[in-house]
């Protein structure tokens, strides 16, 4: 019973349709397993930050249509 437990709180990798205890793999594949976790968290941080930069230039877009508005176009354009 106290085995069960002990399974159940240990970390697991998910890996083409395969489970495999983490602290089970070898060093080298720990420090794979890592590294892909890092590389998804600043792909995911980036993207967010691709998104603000996103959301400011339309804001920017939209400002600049309000100011174009208000004046007249040259006629040679």
């Amino acid at each position: 019973m106290e085995e069960q437990i002990v399974e159940k709180n240990k970390q697991k990798l998910k890996f083409d349709n395969s489970e495999y205890f983490l602290d089970d793999l070898p060093k080298e594949a720990k420090q794979l397993v890592m590294g892909l976790r890092t590389a998804d968290a600043q792909t995911k941080m980036y993207e967010d930050t691709l998104k603000l930069i996103a959301l400011g230039k339309n804001k920017m877009v939209e400002d600049l249509k309000i100011i174009l508005d208000k004046i007249k176009p040259n006629e040679h354009a």
